[in-house]
């Protein structure tokens, strides 16, 4: 009997170790980085998952940040060969300023081969839209259902289930969409961008839009808040600051995309998503995320 228990807890404490097991890879590097496995060493590649026996390489002038468990980035400047065991201390989740849903999304696009690259962000994302509850021939995606924007052109876009040859877009002050409109135009294409009317709006106020099927009205009223400069410059800096030490600058641009994006400052994230994708064209990454945005939101 006795023997027995005391399998069964060299068991559970083998069973606790693994669980306790931390999961490494790298998510970015500069310098002459170099990976050590089974005695053979090789140059560093983005999105290599590290073992336990793995060691890396940092020389003098180089860095190379990792992500941990999924939740936590962190960056090594400090020259000397490691092992995942040394990165212990850096795998809490509050010791990395990098949003750890970003990290989270990363993570997954490193390690997962499932879908097209950049086409789940949004299952990353804290922000989720309003359920529609109007029934009629106009359906609005709920990514659209309020909007922060502060400069660029974009387009508000809606499906049809009729088929319609004109459409009308209202624009409202009122956040009951009553009232005389500031603004209405009748459309034969299934979107707006934002700079047809832009000379119309202010930064600082907040308006109310819709679309429906011409002669026909629509209840579901989406949200357009525009944003003064001053406080869409403080949100990109927040991001800026909140990356790892170490961070190429279409690395920043992608992940300054994607919290803008969180952030429902679509416009904006737009144009770091084509930053990043031009900064690094050979990056499967950047490149297919901009295509899988560009898809979501009707961007020719």
């Amino acid at each position: 009997m006795n023997k027995i228990i005391f399998l069964s807890w060299i068991l559970f404490c083998s069973l606790v170790g693994r669980t306790q097991d931390n999961r490494y890879v790298l998510y970015n590097f500069k310098g002459n980085v170099t990976v050590v496995e089974n005695k053979l060493e090789s140059k560093a590649k983005i999105g290599k998952s590290l073992s336990n026996t793995t060691i890396v390489k940092i020389p003098n002038g180089a860095a190379a940040t990792f992500i941990c468990n999924e939740a936590a980035m962190f960056t090594v400047k400090s020259p000397g060969n490691y092992s995942p065991n040394q990165f212990k201390d850096s795998c809490a989740t509050n010791s990395s300023s990098v949003s750890v849903n970003y990290v989270k999304y990363v993570w997954n696009q490193l390690t997962s081969h499932e879908g097209s690259p950049g086409s789940n962000r949004k299952a990353f994302m804290s922000t989720v839209g309003a359920v529609s509850r109007s029934i009629n021939n106009i359906w609005i995606d709920p990514r659209l259902d309020s909007i922060n924007y502060s400069g660029g052109d974009f387009p508000l876009s809606w499906k049809s289930y009729a088929d319609a040859k004109e459409f009308e877009f209202v624009l409202y002050t009122n956040p009951a969409g009553s009232g005389s409109p500031l603004y209405k135009n009748t459309l034969e294409k299934m979107k707006i961008p934002i700079n047809t009317f832009a000379s119309k709006i202010k930064p600082g106020n907040t308006y109310y839009w819709t679309s429906a099927v011409k002669g026909e009205s629509n209840d579901e009223i989406k949200v357009l808040n525009y944003v003064p400069k001053p406080v869409y410059d403080a949100e990109v800096n927040k991001l800026k600051a909140e990356g790892p030490a170490f961070e190429s600058e279409a690395d920043q641009s992608y992940r300054i995309a994607f919290g803008l994006e969180d952030a429902r400052y679509l416009a904006e994230a737009y144009q770091y998503y084509t930053k990043a994708a031009a900064l690094q064209p050979d990056n499967i990454l950047f490149r297919s995320t901009l295509m899988s945005f560009k898809k979501d939101y009707e961007i020719k």
